[in-house]
């Protein structure tokens, strides 16, 4: 699944939000079906739903839905209404096991077919928020090819996870970090390369929001759920490299290139050793650093393996 730093939430039943939601510039639009809509409104949001996500694909916007839990009765109906070109992913709540998301996976293909998108278009984004889902995030995130990344909780005051855990939330997440490493190390392991970060609740204070998202990209997250506007630039901000970040990658490359040159394929840099897993590691985030429009300058062209 591509990187998207920043995923805005916006309730499937308020049209004009989507069609305001793209001024914040988040990388894609997470339109919800689920906990944001009224209960008495979920069906009759469907079709504003896929009318949000045609509208959204002529200006460019990429659009991954919230739908309802698979055991709420609503989900397959959710996909059948959404499933249309211009959506990216579907993201499914509270999933537990394996199996739910081989389900999810024929919905998808059945849709794809009717709606004459190609195959696999459509990746899921796995969202677990029990015990059970979490303890189980390996066999989620590796139930099928079609799970494009799955989401690690940040600490928060209320919610599913803060009661799934049972842990009472403190601005310094160490009593989240066991659970957020857990799931983050089962996305390494099934080849998910995005691990997606879950959403900061807070919208007053920006910099705890600020902090929670760096604690998220240090522990290995590559990208965050936004529940609200003012949080979209802290997050684009946090997963992208910084101008740091790229100079010394490219000082990796330099110092490669010139350790070649001298029939060397390990060399120090900045005080440590270096050879061609700093390469891919530095072409990895310097190429991401590109992908988002940002002038990193000219560097060697070095390849490794």
């Amino acid at each position: 699944m591509k990187l998207y730093r920043s995923m805005l939430f916006v309730p499937g039943n308020r049209p004009e939000w989507m069609d305001k939601a793209p001024q914040y510039n988040p990388d894609a639009l997470l339109i919800d079906l689920e906990d944001a809509v009224p209960i008495v409104e979920k069906k009759e949001t469907r079709q504003k739903v896929r009318d949000g996500i045609a509208r959204l694909q002529k200006r460019g916007v990429p659009v991954i839905v919230r739908v309802n839990g698979v055991n709420t009765g609503l989900t397959g109906e959710d996909i059948e209404a959404i499933v249309s070109p211009g959506l990216v992913g579907i993201a499914v709540p509270k999933l537990e096991f394996a199996e739910e998301i081989r389900k999810i996976d024929a919905w998808i293909e059945l849709f794809e077919q009717k709606a004459g998108m190609e195959h696999n278009s459509v990746k899921i984004v796995a969202i677990p928020e029990t015990a059970r889902g979490i303890m189980n995030a390996y066999e989620l995130a590796s139930a099928c090819k079609r799970v494009g990344t799955i989401t690690g909780s940040i600490s928060n005051r209320s919610g599913d996870v803060t009661k799934a855990i049972g842990y009472q939330s403190t601005r310094g997440e160490l009593e989240n970090l066991y659970q957020a490493s857990h799931v983050l190390l089962a996305a390494r392991a099934a080849g998910i390369e995005y691990p997606l970060a879950g959403a900061p609740l807070e919208v007053k204070d920006l910099v705890f929001v600020g902090e929670q998202m760096k604690r998220a990209r240090q522990i290995g997250y590559r990208s965050v759920m936004v529940i609200h506007p003012t949080a979209v630039a802290i997050a684009n901000e946090v997963f992208s490299p910084s101008k740091e970040e790229i100079e010394w990658n490219k000082g990796i490359l330099k110092a490669m290139a010139d350790a070649e040159a001298g029939g060397r394929a390990a060399v120090t840099y900045d005080g440590m050793m270096v050879d061609y897993a700093h390469v891919r590691n530095a072409l990895d985030l310097i190429h991401q650093a590109e992908a988002f429009g940002m002038d990193v300058g000219t560097y060697p062209d070095i390849k490794a393996l």
